[in-house]
């Protein structure tokens, strides 16, 4: 009783000081977009720049549906593995069922397009703060929680969710119960060339927010947790507060993933809360490179078109390579091959220029 006291107590907190920690987060946007539009005059920055340029031209050279899918559902996956990136990355906080947050937003944005009528950018939001409020439930009796516990019980509140929503016993209450799980869903848009581009510019959205809280003194407050717990909650910081804003925040991005994941695939099923949906993110962003958001993003891109080229061979080809990769990286590129690919190409310009 006294714990459950203890509990609600500071939930009660959480959400009374909820809107003035935003508050002061949004108020250091600013200064970390600032820095921002510093970093665009760097190579990286200018190189960064640059791929995005050549995205957005994509659709100049084929309005074809099956290519520009790649591209979309790379898209789609750069904002899933940014928000894993985000929360562990930043604030430490590891999950082996990140695939929470990808499938209940699945299914809001699908249950709100379907059952409720609603146009798609409403019910993305409806899908996403599901996620969010899902994500401060977990979060609030997970705190105490560290490393691999905290990892395994993500795990298993997944696996928890896979089974619930594969009860076709439950269709009788309401229709999204069962293996089929919500079909025949609206698109974000019929033509493909729009869709393309709606999701682009949700993705540079979704990955600047994230970079720019990453770097604010939100995002360093988050990286002193990382580093040393203990210290950071002796020198006064709000442990407890601070992992439920990272769990939020990861949370709402990966809910956006989600809900343009249905709308793209016309709907979603139970199969979406899987452990394999859950990895995905962590070999991404183990690709690019953690706590970078920009590294998962391109980790996202290798992941897909390599996948891509792989099932030409067998169906079981990507796991199997995948699993080949991120043990190499793991062995040889502690850091992604982000990082050093950046480091080599600046060199190779500087030579060509004359440096």
């Amino acid at each position: 009783m006294v714990r459950l006291y203890i509990l609600k107590k500071n939930f009660k907190d959480f959400w009374i000081r909820l809107p003035k920690t935003f508050k002061h987060s949004i108020k250091s946007i600013p200064s970390a977009v600032e820095g921002f539009k510093n970093r665009l005059t760097t190579f990286s920055g200018g190189l960064t720049l640059f791929c995005l340029i050549i995205l957005l031209t994509v659709p100049l050279f084929t309005t074809n549906d099956y290519y520009l899918g790649i591209f979309i559902m790379a898209f789609i996956y750069s904002i899933y593995a940014a928000s894993w990136d985000f929360m562990t990355g930043y604030t430490g906080l590891v999950s082996f069922g990140h695939a929470i947050f990808l499938g209940l937003a699945g299914y809001g944005t699908s249950a709100a397009l379907r059952f409720g009528g609603y146009n798609w950018f409403v019910a993305l939001l409806f899908g996403s703060f599901l996620s969010v409020v899902i994500g401060v439930l977990i979060a609030i009796p997970s705190l105490r929680l560290k490393g691999p516990y905290l990892a395994l019980t993500m795990l298993s509140i997944s696996m928890i969710f896979w089974y619930l929503l594969m009860m076709g016993e439950l269709s009788e209450i309401w229709p999204i119960f069962g293996s089929e799980g919500i079909s025949r869903v609206y698109p974000l848009s019929p033509n493909p060339v729009i869709e393309y581009l709606v999701i682009f510019i949700l993705m540079i959205l979704s990955l600047g927010i994230m970079k720019a809280l990453g770097n604010s003194k939100f995002g360093k407050v988050l990286n002193s947790i990382r580093d040393d717990e203990k210290g950071a909650e002796a020198s006064g910081i709000n442990i407890s507060k601070y992992k439920i804003l990272s769990f939020t925040i990861s949370a709402f991005f990966a809910g956006i993933a989600g809900g343009l994941f249905a709308m793209h695939n016309y709907g979603v099923d139970p199969g979406r809360f899987q452990p394999l949906f859950s990895f995905y993110p962590i070999i991404m962003v183990a690709i690019g490179g953690l706590a970078t958001i920009s590294g998962g993003a391109l980790g996202a891109f290798i992941f897909m078109f390599l996948n891509e080229i792989l099932l030409e061979f067998a169906e079981a080809a990507p796991l199997f390579v995948f699993s080949i990769i991120l043990i190499l990286i793991i062995r040889f590129a502690e850091r992604g091959i982000m990082r050093p690919a950046i480091e080599r190409l600046r060199l190779l310009w500087d030579v060509l220029i004359g440096r």
